[in-house]
Parts: C-alpha cells; structure tokens; sequence
C-alpha cells in the first residue's frame, strides 16, 4: 500500500471485517468511524517530529494505528492486554505495512520501554494512566488523550501543565498534558 488514504481505507476495512467478532468496536464507532480516524490523527498535532509513543490500551488500533499511518515520522508501540485484540493489531500492522509500530500485548506496567509521549483513549484518568506508565516514562512527559468535562480536575490530581487543547465536533477534547518530573 503506497497513500495514506490507502491504508486508512484498509484498516476501516479490517476493523469492519473483525469488529463484531474480536468484539473490537461498537456499530457507534463503525458508522462515525472517519470521525474517529480524523481525532486519532489530531493526537500528533502535539508530538514533535520523529519521537517515540505509547498508545495505552490500544483496542481496535484507535488512536495508534490512525496516528502512525498520518504520521509515518513516528515510532509507536500499541500496549494492549487482551489477546485477541493484540492479534487484531498485529495483523492490521502487517496488513497496511506500518513499520513504524510495533505491539506489545501485556500489561503496560511491564513494558520494558521507555517513553516521553504517551497515548490513551478512554482507558482511565490521566492520573491512572500514569500510574500504569510511570516506570516506563522519561521527562518532560506528554500524555494525550480524547476527554470529556472533568479533565481539569484529572490535571490538578497529577498536578500537570496543560500543554495542548483542542475542541472537537463532539464537544469532546483533545488534550496534551505535561508533566515536567515524576510525580
């Protein structure tokens, strides 16, 4: 596959294929899924060129495997938990020809890596998920996620800098915070 329009019509193609068996994502998700694509690549907007991120509780590939065909400069690795959905991204991950992800399926607080960007797309509060990835992280650290109403409050309980805000069509929003030492 050469375009990234290519492999975003592929992968919305094997999420269809394997949605309802893997149980992967709701018929919701399916019918609005260019919405979702559009959102996992804003996730990029506030990680600099050619850096490393890992995308907690991966799932269905979203954010990650959106993020890594719209920005090809970065390294991700999708820590997912669950078997079947690790299969599911291994083989999205061969299918499109993405490089530049790799799949860890264990618990995230195992990883062996080390990271300053880090994703999560309804996984828990950003106080939770760094919980999950503080052994894995290196300062500053920028932890991005889609949220609802109360992600200011999760910022004060980690007592981090917003770095990045960004509204969506859903009334939702992208934000970025950072944390400058651990915490």
């Amino acid at each position: 596959m050469s375009t990234a329009d290519d492999k975003t019509k592929a992968y919305q193609e094997l999420l269809r294929r394997y949605a309802a068996s893997l149980n992967l994502v709701s018929r919701k998700v399916l019918n609005e899924i260019d919405k979702h694509i559009e959102t996992s690549c804003a996730y990029g907007e506030a990680i600099p060129p050619g850096r490393h991120v890992l995308d907690v509780g991966s799932g269905a590939g979203l954010p990650g495997l959106p993020l890594a065909i719209c920005r090809p400069d970065l390294q991700l690795t999708l820590a997912e938990a669950r078997g079947k959905r690790a299969a599911f991204l291994d083989l999205a991950t061969a299918s499109l020809g993405l490089e530049n992800v790799s799949v860890y399926n264990g618990d995230v607080r195992h990883w062996q890596g080390k990271t300053a960007f880090v994703t999560a797309q309804a996984v828990a509060p950003f106080d939770e998920v760094y919980r999950l990835i503080k052994d894995s992280a290196q300062y500053p650290l920028l932890l991005v996620s889609r949220k609802g109403r109360g992600w200011r409050q999760e910022a004060r309980r980690l007592g981090a800098q917003v770095f990045h805000v960004k509204p969506l069509a859903d009334g939702s929003e992208l934000v970025a915070l950072r944390l400058q030492e651990e915490r």
